[in-house]
């Protein structure tokens, strides 16, 4: 029986190992590919859609430069945002507002010291770097190309954006809360440079009884706001809680279109939906999904199960993120992948599949797009996570060698 389970494993990882000599070097090509494409036609700082090199990343450039001069508050009026970005790249014709708390700002201000193209290298590098670290963890090396070369973080690295460092504190916050409880929740506290995307968060770590990760939550979030209160002093702290208070403000400051929006609320009004049923719907769901990734984090001790329902329920709860925001299916993405302990049908395949590519899909298809198909695929993921939970007999993580010893004893 242990043989009959190693050569089965060794079978699934030499297809694994195919398909990474097959299909990465032409991903991987087809990206550089892309980039050359993009530098050939880049002029005066302008892409070849006129908008600023690495798009959204000019606008962090630009809050980090308002920070670095002491003026942190200005970032936060949307037409002094336009006019600095327009004698930064003058003919561009985009508008990126400021929506983010003074925390991340503050993190923002080493970059705005720097050249343009030099702080995006190093924007870039670095958070690819922990990417690649977190990609380790979360899968085998026959599989690591999937997440490596995902669209979601190339999607990311082309508009120099912070999907993946969302990616990190979640994925990487949550794998260390069983060696590292305190690290772990310090690196979850840190997503409070995204209130939005920390709801779950606290309510996460008390489901899932993990006291001292909270300890450590609480220490770095709150930690951080202070070090931007002492730093950029309370103004821009006024100026952001002004903002936040008009939520539909947000939506439409921004030069994106609804199609660049993946959230259900958005998708219900692309079906025809008024305001109120689109609230109801996307609330509706919201809670569901909660309610399903505190469960998890209730009853399972497992890593990445727990991170997998934790980003994806934060995917299904705001309703207000963006395609580079999708970094975060990986984190499910690299659960469901068929591995030694599972395997997978077509079904679920084809659904891992797009939300594998759904990033790209959504940021070079927008003309072809009427309605926002992103939420079917966040949702179907979390329904996946909820019945891989059930399926797992005492759910808790088991590694190869332990399944193996058990199959030879029965």
């Amino acid at each position: 029986m242990l043989l009959r389970t190693i050569n089965g494993d060794r079978a699934k990882a030499q297809t694994g190992g195919r398909a990474a000599v097959i299909l990465a070097p032409v991903i991987l090509g087809l990206y550089v590919l892309f980039g050359c494409f993009v530098a050939i036609n880049t002029h005066d700082g302008r892409d070849p859609n006129g908008a600023p090199l690495f798009y959204d990343f000019s606008a962090f450039y630009q809050a980090a430069a308002f920070a670095n001069s002491g003026r942190a508050s200005t970032a936060y009026d949307d037409d002094a945002m336009a006019a600095a970005e327009q004698a930064a790249f003058p003919g561009a014709t985009l508008r990126l507002p400021w929506n983010y708390p003074p925390t991340f700002q503050l993190l923002l201000m080493p970059l705005a010291a720097l050249p343009y193209v030099m702080a995006w290298l190093l924007w870039s590098g670095a958070l690819y770097g922990l990417y690649t670290l977190l990609a380790r963890q979360l899968v085998g090396v026959g599989h690591r190309w999937i997440v490596l070369l995902a669209p979601g973080a190339a999607v990311n690295l082309l508009v120099g954006q912070n999907g993946l460092l969302s990616t990190v504190l979640i994925g990487g916050g949550v794998l260390l809360l069983r060696p590292r409880p305190i690290v772990g929740g310090v690196l979850l506290g840190l997503m409070s440079y995204k209130p939005h995307f920390a709801v779950l968060v606290p309510l996460a770590l008390i489901c899932g009884r993990e006291w001292r990760a909270l300890g450590g939550a609480i220490a770095s979030g709150a930690g951080l706001l202070l070090l931007a209160v002492a730093v950029l002093g309370i103004d821009p702290w006024l100026a952001f809680l002004h903002k936040a208070a008009q939520p539909s403000a947000i939506f439409s400051s921004s030069s994106s279109a609804w199609r660049t929006i993946p959230s259900v609320m958005i998708m219900a009004g692309s079906l025809g939906l008024d305001a109120r049923l689109s609230s109801v719907l996307h609330w509706s769901l919201a809670a569901a999904a909660a309610i399903g990734a505190l469960w998890v984090w209730r009853k399972t001790g497992d890593g990445r199960l727990r991170a997998a329902a934790l980003a994806t329920a934060t995917l299904i709860v705001t309703p207000y993120l963006r395609v580079y925001d999708l970094a975060l299916l990986i984190l499910p993405i690299s659960v469901l992948l068929p591995g030694v302990e599972t395997e997978i049908g077509i079904g679920e395949l084809a659904t891992v599949f797009a939300a594998w590519l759904l990033p790209a899909v959504l940021l070079f298809a927008q003309p072809s797009i009427q309605i926002q198909v992103g939420p079917v695929i966040t949702v179907a993921l979390m329904g996946l996570i909820l019945w891989r939970s059930v399926r797992t007999s005492d759910l808790t993580w088991k590694s190869p060698i332990t399944m193996a010893h058990k199959q030879t004893l029965t």
